[in-house]
């Protein structure tokens, strides 16, 4: 059996809409169905549509704002649905279904303190409403898929990990599959080991923590540093990084996931104030937080892989390029990072591609869930379904 999906994702560094057109394969006798990328839409959010979204991370934002912009990213997913439906020539009634991770607006697996001392369940919350995208489409959607692996236990996350071993492990080589967006995370995929041996695990702030503290820097002027340029022509504060490499969570073993609550706007403001504090200038801010996202990303991979790994690395920050000679460098690496692209998965696009095959899985009655890379009690079958037919 054949057939074709499509995956959307905004992810948390609030840049835009990726948009992937998939064809999957059934194959006899395995629960992991070929995949072939057919086409991908990169849709930039406006200023005011980011402005929009970054307003429902602030603590007091209403419900009715929160229920209005849920309502509204629907149509925008359902409309960046249409146009690579419209760029790539396929119609609604070729489409099986879309998986919508959704934009996600608070993420605590572990709940949260009340005010009379208890804790909350855990939750993780996306918008984009489903049912306007079924709707608008008139094609089956699943979302919501975070929800079912905490209600089992689980962080919710990382959910990719389930994808990077569908498609990428090896009975020969050791891998290790890097994602670097706002928050950076790893699969490694030692060789030859089933899928519920996957390690995976958020690692910690990835653009996120860069991009912010580039529109404080250039008051709002920039939102990220085109290729680490900046980063490159100053000094790494050691003393400073030191610390910074002291936060809990990156002391913390798997599964773990994390997101903006602990590494956002705050966050990247009192880091940029404490390298101010000890007279860094710009370059010397930019540099020191380049290194520290690299040193978190390499020490959390070389506690599971210590060597003899290849490395293959997609997301925005891989066009990074003082980002990744950091990394290249406190990994040691004797082999090239590769792209995904290699494998024929888009870096820019590799988690639109992955709900894609998640949603899939999901018709098909399939669990999609890593338990050891979630935490979860058990294999579970993730998602929501909204029927658009």
């Amino acid at each position: 059996m054949t057939g074709y999906a499509i995956g959307l994702m905004s992810g948390t560094s609030v840049d835009g809409i990726d948009a992937a057109l998939v064809q999957l394969t059934e194959r006899e006798g395995s629960p992991f169905p070929l995949i072939r990328v057919v086409d991908c839409l990169y849709v930039p959010y406006s200023n005011p549509q980011r402005e929009a979204i970054f307003s429902l991370f602030d603590p007091n934002a209403t419900i009715a704002r929160l229920g209005i912009m849920h309502v509204t990213m629907g149509e925008w997913f359902a409309a960046a649905v249409a146009e690579l439906m419209n760029k790539s020539g396929i119609s609604p009634a070729d489409v099986s279904v879309i998986g919508s991770h959704g934009q996600t607006i608070l993420h605590y697996p572990g709940g949260l303190f009340l005010e009379d001392g208890r804790r909350s369940p855990g939750f993780s919350l996306q918008i984009g409403d489903a049912s306007v995208i079924a709707e608008n489409t008139q094609i089956d959607v699943v979302s919501d898929f975070r929800s079912r692996d905490i209600a089992a236990g689980g962080e919710g996350a990382p959910l990719v990990p389930y994808f990077d071993y569908a498609v990428f492990s090896s009975p020969y080589e050791d891998r290790v599959l890097l994602n670097i967006g706002g928050i950076s995370n790893v699969t490694c995929l030692p060789a030859g080991l089933p899928p519920e041996s996957t390690i995976a695990f958020d690692t910690g702030p990835g653009n996120m923590i860069l991009d912010g503290a580039m529109e404080i820097i250039t008051s709002g002027r920039a939102h990220f540093d085109t290729d680490g340029q900046l980063a490159a022509g100053g000094t790494i504060i050691e003393p400073l990084l030191d610390k910074w490499l002291t936060h809990p969570y990156l002391q913390g073993l798997p599964p773990k996931s994390t997101g903006r609550e602990t590494f956002g706007v705050l966050y990247t403001e009192q880091l940029v104030k404490e390298a101010r504090g000890v007279g860094a200038c710009d370059a010397d801010v930019l540099s020191t937080l380049t290194a520290f996202v690299a040193r978190t990303i390499a020490d959390a991979i070389l506690s599971f892989m210590p060597s003899g790994f290849s490395l293959m690395a997609a997301g925005g920050g891989c066009k990074n390029t003082t980002l990744m000679n950091h990394l290249t460098e406190y990994l040691g690496l004797s082999k090239p990072v590769l792209s995904t692209e290699a494998f024929g998965i888009p870096p820019d696009f590799k988690e639109a591609v992955a709900f894609a095959y998640l949603a899939w899985q999901f018709t098909q009655g399939r669990t999609s869930n890593l338990a050891k890379a979630t935490g979860a009690r058990g294999p579970r079958r993730l998602g929501r379904w909204s029927p658009g037919r």
